[in-house]
């Protein structure tokens, strides 16, 4: 912002502050619109002759010229359509194997493209969602998988032989089931200690 020229204000030094206030107010600039003005068809019309100048450049370039600059066009063009293809690859692969890990669909474009794209943080925010979801599933299936008590059990009067249970489920991998037979197993030991 220009400052005001107090030298320009008779006696300003030897004013009172309410003196020198409205001295202040009342101080009117010099009209400088009609340089402004001047300014910018200046500039209006170096604009206009610079943009002659080109377009008489470019008429006065050779064939070859020419010929050489579309080269170079096309070039730069097809180098940006390699690369995007490229990515498109890198993410199309990406996305393939997290999809083979369980990712569904389109959580596995979504972490392909960020980790494309070198997003860490995005990566590993939906790794964090899909981890939650695979837990929730495993601990479903495992729940489906359980067998169920047959009617008797625990009361004392079945003839479950829990050992060997907990012996199958172990050979079946089926780590659900042997809980499952060592939580009966403790509750039926529990009534039967109660009694």
């Amino acid at each position: 912002m220009a400052k005001i020229d107090t030298s320009l204000i008779e006696g300003y030094a030897d004013m009172t502050p309410e003196q020198k206030l409205a001295a202040l107010e009342a101080f009117e600039y010099e009209d400088n619109a009609a340089e402004l003005e001047k300014q910018k068809n200046a500039l209006s019309k170096a604009n206009s002759e610079a943009a002659e100048w080109k377009r008489k450049h470019n008429a006065l370039l050779s064939e070859e010229e020419k010929k050489k600059q579309e080269d170079a066009d096309k070039l730069a063009q097809m180098e940006q359509e390699l690369a995007d293809l490229r990515k498109g690859k890198t993410v199309s692969e990406y996305k393939a194997k997290f999809v083979a890990q369980g990712y569904d669909e389109a959580l596995a474009e979504e972490t392909a493209q960020a980790f494309a794209d070198g997003d860490s943080a995005k990566v590993f925010a939906n790794q964090s969602k899909f981890l939650e979801e695979y837990a929730k599933k495993v601990k479903a299936d495992a729940l489906k998988k359980t067998p169920k008590p047959t009617p008797g059990a625990g009361s004392g009067g079945g003839a479950i032989d829990y050992d060997k249970k907990i012996e199958e489920a172990q050979k079946n991998g089926d780590l659900a089931a042997v809980a499952y037979y060592n939580r009966l197993r403790a509750q039926e030991e529990a009534e039967q200690n109660k009694s």
